[in-house]
């Protein structure tokens, strides 16, 4: 095996995978990533820890094919030393010792058996779901943060994704906060089936995707861990193809297999394994009506509450919000510490409203609607707060109020 692969191209695709490695190894195969040259232009990167997958293709110069396992981080760190020309891999097939050359540096490190790596879960035969990749990063941004991350094991450690007649909902919870988006997705989430395609090699089948007649139901708890490894994938290579064509338009696949989800583009894959267990009856949750409504500017406000958080309890992260005609005046006090109060514009609509909120909840979703003019709808001190944005009523944020002493 022996392949040339540009440094910056090789760092990004180990960045990826490795994020997927085990860090606790019980399988020594498990803190390797696989390489594979199986098509003469694409090399194939991937990590595992059981619980989540990542693959990801980059292009390169291949002399010969084969496959290796290689200890992932170690890996990932030499190249990232080295200089960004080209990198040649070379294996050696009997005792799979892969020199790295790029250069006047040279490194050899030991390989594992490419056959004991776990293999990928196909779904390549079952039912899929084609959705716009720029609508499920901003769905899983705005809501996976508020996962629960006491228990990743748990239905509240995770994000649920529901998918059924066009209409797509991600939710994510802790108890103490509930994140919410809503997506119309009509035309752009027909469902999908990869089919083997008529042109066929010798070594590889090419693959392409049909559209099938009848939308798909897709109801899922996938691991907050995941979701955020998704949205790194996402950004990143959303960000290359918007550099090169000005647009973000990829699409994104979405199937179910063997207890697993499995996302896949054109030169990425993820699948993690699935929380089972049946998710909180979140709407019922949401107040049909409020007493009390502010408008401010999610970037004014937040810069705000950050200036006044540091002078937060360490323990309850608790600042106070007291709504009174345009002004909304934040303050935190912390016995044998200090206080600290700031002051922000708002347009209020209610009577003077004192409320207290975990600032680090309320930071948290500030920072997703950034530059966003948004409304916080409230119906008493102790009652939830709704927080949406002005433009956009696809989202919604429940934050629970605290008792201030």
């Amino acid at each position: 095996m022996q392949f040339d692969v540009q440094k910056d191209v090789l760092v990004k695709a180990l960045r990826d995978v490795t994020s997927a490695v085990a860090t606790r190894v019980v399988q020594p195969i498990l803190s390797n990533v696989l390489i594979e040259t199986r098509e003469n232009s694409t090399i194939r990167f991937q990590g595992t820890d059981l619980d989540i997958t990542i693959e990801t293709k980059v292009p390169g110069m291949i002399e010969e094919k084969g496959s290796v396992t290689l200890p992932g981080k170690k890996l990932l760190e030499v190249v990232s030393k080295l200089p960004n020309k080209t990198v040649r891999f070379k294996v050696n097939p009997e005792t799979l010792e892969t020199t790295v050359t790029c250069e006047r540096s040279k490194f050899n490190l030991t390989g594992l058996p490419s056959d004991d790596f776990p293999k990928l879960v196909d779904s390549g035969n079952v039912d899929g779901v084609l959705m716009p990749s720029d609508v499920l990063r901003r769905s899983i941004q705005q809501t996976s943060f508020a996962a629960a991350n006491y228990d990743a094991s748990s239905v509240l450690g995770g994000v649920y994704l529901v998918i059924n007649e066009g209409v797509f909902e991600c939710t994510a919870t802790d108890g103490s906060r509930l994140a919410h988006r809503k997506e119309e997705l009509s035309v752009s989430a027909r469902s999908s089936r990869r089919v083997e395609g008529d042109k066929e090699t010798e070594e590889d089948k090419k693959s392409a995707t049909a559209t099938l007649d009848k939308p798909m139901y897709l109801k899922a708890i996938v691991p907050a861990r995941a979701c955020t490894e998704l949205v790194k994938l996402l950004d990143a290579q959303d960000g290359e193809k918007a550099a090169k064509e000005g647009a973000s338009l990829k699409e994104v696949r979405i199937a179910m297999v063997s207890g697993q989800i499995v996302f896949e583009t054109e030169t990425h894959y993820l699948s993690s394994r699935l929380i089972g267990g049946e998710y909180p009856r979140y709407q019922e949750l949401f107040p049909t009506e409020y007493k009390y409504l502010g408008e401010l500017n999610a970037d004014d406000f937040v810069s705000s509450i950050e200036r006044v958080a540091v002078m937060s309890d360490d323990r309850t992260h608790l600042v106070k919000l007291h709504f009174e005609a345009d002004t909304l005046q934040i303050s935190a006090n912390t016995p044998d510490v200090g206080q600290a109060q700031d002051e922000t514009q708002v347009q209020f609509e209610g009577q003077v409203l004192d409320i207290a909120v975990n600032v680090r909840y309320l930071i948290d979703v500030l920072q997703r609607l950034s530059g966003a003019a948004i409304r916080m709808e409230m119906t008493g001190p102790l009652k939830p707060i709704i927080i949406k944005t002005g433009a956009d009523d696809k989202y919604r944020y429940l934050l629970m109020p605290v008792q201030a002493r």
